[in-house]
């Protein structure tokens, strides 16, 4: 076993290892002996079980538990001498993780460099994918103990019964240490025993010059995304699951205008909180799709956004054919925003609302932007780009001819990965695209002004990358507001470039 890479996740280390056959393994370990303190812990989790309190609540959310029992922790270990004050604070933590009986998920949850968790079925090692290396084995098979700890952790947050009836949850999982979206299904539905899936919402926010740098976009075909949504025009990240489709959709919105009102509909919240960076947001959490009953579907509220005046509105995944009638009918009448669908192409996910969502052939116009965003394998190494932005060609609209087929709808390709080149690379004139002869129409510009701000995009996108700058707060004040003077001494971008 060759070593890839060692680091530390407190009270955690972890170990990154490759075999003769190239798979990849994701070992962790306490950073303390805790053989050396078994009597002590067990001590103070023998007293903490036994006392009256917090505990004995019927629902206790995982923060407030977590909080709770290091408080609690931290009372009965300061009557014993600690020369290090880390130790102190390992301890604290894997205790309070044992006793809620996470001890050995947890620094897969509280890991930020791990993307998503997965369990087949159970008595097998889970797996995952790791931000630097990949798809990696670990050398954690939890036990029926531990699965039926997590399952009831979920079940108590989502306040949902998990049985024979009801045998998949989806739940949204947050505290201070991590942001997860947990999908567990049982048998009869899982015919081998339970699985699961682990999305981790990252804490840390993507941004459009991190992920040109990490070669998922160009920055020609950035500024060209910045220019059409400074216009408001809709975009729709097409891609497989994992495929960074939301990662994408909250990097562009993060660049929406201050002043605009902005409104999220989701079953599971994705987007970015903004209220914190000074701007008008509403955020909606709707029931999902696997719940049968529900009073608040997110069809029925994507309808209600007709009376709620947004300017910009962030629907995540379009799942059902429900959700596409919905958002088809508020396209039409003028609602505009972004969301995200799964599919493999533009092509087959149009194929999928008309043959399978029954949308009109006429309602696909109403689209404007479309991403189709890449996955792929390279080693065990996950790799992610957007392969194609393609346009709805909107030049039936302009010569009033009637959508009958198929053919009669045009997908203009404006960028495309490049293969050899390993970019992104522009296919047309951008002046000329469906989108800008839209934006021409209602808009004064011509083409030297136009170049010109695609230019000022782009300069400042090329600052912020030689400047290594992905701080959410300032790539938006210098994109936005052109604030270069908040950025650090260290970081101060060149006058020269401020055109």
């Amino acid at each position: 076993m060759s070593i890839q890479d060692k680091y530390l996740v407190p009270p955690y280390k972890i170990q990154i290892g490759k075999d003769k056959l190239d798979r990849q393994f994701y070992t962790t370990e306490v950073v303390f002996d805790t053989s050396k303190y078994f009597s002590l812990t067990n001590t103070i989790e023998k007293q903490i079980l036994n006392d009256k309190g917090f505990l004995d609540l019927e629902v206790v959310d995982l923060q407030f538990l977590l909080k709770n029992l290091q408080g609690s922790i931290e009372e009965k270990l300061k009557t014993y001498s600690f020369d290090n004050s880390k130790l102190f604070t390992f301890i604290r933590d894997w205790m309070s993780y044992k006793i809620i009986g996470l001890e050995r998920l947890m620094p897969l949850l509280i890991d930020d460099r791990v993307q998503e968790i997965y369990l087949d079925k159970p008595n097998t090692p889970l797996y995952l994918d790791h931000q630097d290396f990949g798809r990696c084995i670990t050398n954690i098979i939890l036990s029926e103990e531990e699965l039926n700890q997590f399952k009831t952790r979920l079940c108590l947050e989502k306040d949902v019964v998990l049985n024979i009836l009801n045998p998949s949850l989806k739940v949204e999982l947050k505290t201070n240490s991590f942001h997860i979206r947990a999908a567990i299904d049982i048998p009869p539905l899982a015919s081998d025993g339970m699985s699961m899936n682990i999305r981790k919402l990252r804490n840390k926010i993507w941004t459009l010059p991190e992920l040109i740098q990490k070669n998922m976009l160009s920055i020609e075909a950035t500024a060209y995304l910045l220019f059409i949504l400074k216009r408001r025009y809709n975009i729709t990240i097409i891609g497989e699951p994992g495929s960074g489709k939301t990662t994408l959709a909250n990097a562009i919105d993060l660049l929406t205008p201050p002043e605009w009102r902005k409104i999220t509909v989701e079953d599971v919240i994705e987007s970015i909180e903004q209220t914190r960076f000074k701007k008008f947001q509403t955020r909606y959490s709707v029931s999902p799709f696997e719940t049968k009953m529900s009073k608040n579907s997110k069809s029925q509220e994507i309808i209600k956004l007709l009376h709620r005046s947004p300017n910009w509105v962030f629907l995540g995944e379009i799942q059902t054919a429900e959700h596409s009638k919905a958002l088809f009918e508020a396209l039409s009448a003028g609602l505009v925003g972004i969301q995200t669908c799964h599919g493999r192409s533009a092509e087959m996910m149009i194929l999928r609302w008309i043959n399978q969502h029954e949308i009109p052939l006429s309602s696909i116009l109403t689209l404007d932007i479309l991403i189709e965003v890449n996955c792929f394998f390279e080693d065990w190494r996950i790799k992610r780009n957007v392969f194609r932005i393609v346009e709805i060609s909107k030049e039936p609209l302009f010569s009033k001819q009637i959508i009958s087929s198929l053919s009669d709808i045009d997908l203009f390709e404006t960028f495309r990965f490049d293969l050899k080149g390993d970019c992104l690379t522009k296919n047309h004139d951008l002046f000329e695209t469906p989108t800008l002869n839209m934006i021409r129409q209602k808009e004064k510009i011509s083409r030297a002004k136009f170049e010109s701000e695609m230019d000022n995009i782009k300069k400042k996108l090329e600052n912020l990358l030689k400047n290594k700058i992905f701080d959410p707060v300032k790539v938006m004040n210098y994109l936005l507001y052109d604030q270069s003077k908040l950025l650090s001494k260290k970081e101060k971008i060149s006058n020269k470039s401020l055109t």
